[in-house]
């Protein structure tokens, strides 16, 4: 199992006089780990940045450990689509279609680039041991990673919501990738979730988030002065993948193809598509494997 220790985190927060509940994230670290062993170039890493945060607001819900959420996302623009998973551990990874933008051919001037004008979206929650506990699928257009979650919280669950994603970035290195959501509760007044959404929208919170999202700060620039905070969840980069799994991939290879490999003689290489490590079985190892079948 691949796990790093982090800074990362999300957190609930909530202005009693105001009633309004507040969803911050932090997985700065988890995407410079994702980029670095996925080679995404800073804009692919930015969207997928953008989609981990997010998803790490929507994981704050997430009652149990053995629960997965789970976002597939394609689109018609350059970056083709993406897949971002948070366990109820903490665990987040993830990865883009399109990981070089910078080297892929020119998009259709049509078409926004990269997200595109449309997007199939899928976000499931599952167990870890594969069972399906709920499902939902929409669509949005035009196409964006702050869409897809507006979408979910306002149309899919009825919860009117204002979001912010912000990734930012320097010399083709992710540097700092958050996010901030707030959403009205049933008995708050519409004029107070007004002007704070008037805050997000024109680009004040985006501003904020790239420099110092530290909770003094947001009760200052929202002017939510009784803005608490509970407890809060670490998240880090984590994935299932492991050597067995690599081993068992080549496992199920016919014999043909593991006799041939054999006769190269040389070292092969497994690498997850979802987190992007690479594990190599030696040349014995594919032996023993042609052995046994």
């Amino acid at each position: 199992m691949v796990m790093a220790r982090t800074n990362d985190a999300c957190v609930e927060g909530f202005s009693p006089a105001l009633r309004l509940r507040f969803l911050y994230s932090d997985v700065s670290e988890t995407v410079r780990t994702l980029q670095d062993q996925h080679g995404n170039c800073a804009r692919s890493a930015s969207v997928l940045g953008r989609a981990i945060a997010g998803m790490a607001l929507v994981g704050i819900d997430l009652g149990n450990q053995d629960e997965i959420l789970t976002l597939h996302v394609e689109t018609d623009g350059r970056i083709g689509g993406f897949l971002v998973e948070m366990s109820g551990r903490g665990r987040l990874r993830g990865y883009t279609y399109e990981k070089n933008l910078d080297a892929a051919p020119p998009g259709n001037p049509g078409i926004p680039d990269p997200m595109g004008n449309y997007a199939r979206v899928k976000i499931t929650r599952s167990h870890e041991s594969g069972g399906l506990r709920s499902q939902m699928s929409f669509t949005v257009s035009p196409s964006s990673e702050v869409g897809i979650f507006k979408e979910f919280y306002n149309s899919s669950l009825q919860i009117p919501t204002e979001t912010c994603l912000s990734a930012t970035s320097f010399e083709n290195r992710i540097e700092r990738v958050r996010a901030l959501a707030v959403q009205r509760m049933p008995d708050a007044r519409k004029t107070d979730f007004k002007r704070i959404s008037t805050l997000f929208t024109d680009g004040t919170v985006s501003e904020q988030l790239e420099f110092d999202a530290s909770l003094s700060t947001l009760r200052e620039v929202l002017n939510v002065p009784d803005l608490m905070t509970g407890p809060t969840r670490a998240l880090r980069f984590g994935c299932i993948c492991s050597q067995e799994v690599a081993d068992g991939t080549f496992s199920s290879r016919t014999k043909p193809e593991l006799d041939a490999l054999v006769r190269i003689g040389s070292a092969q290489q497994f690498r997850c598509h979802v987190c992007g490590r690479v594990y190599t079985l030696p040349p014995e190892k594919i032996a023993q494997l042609a052995k046994n079948k």
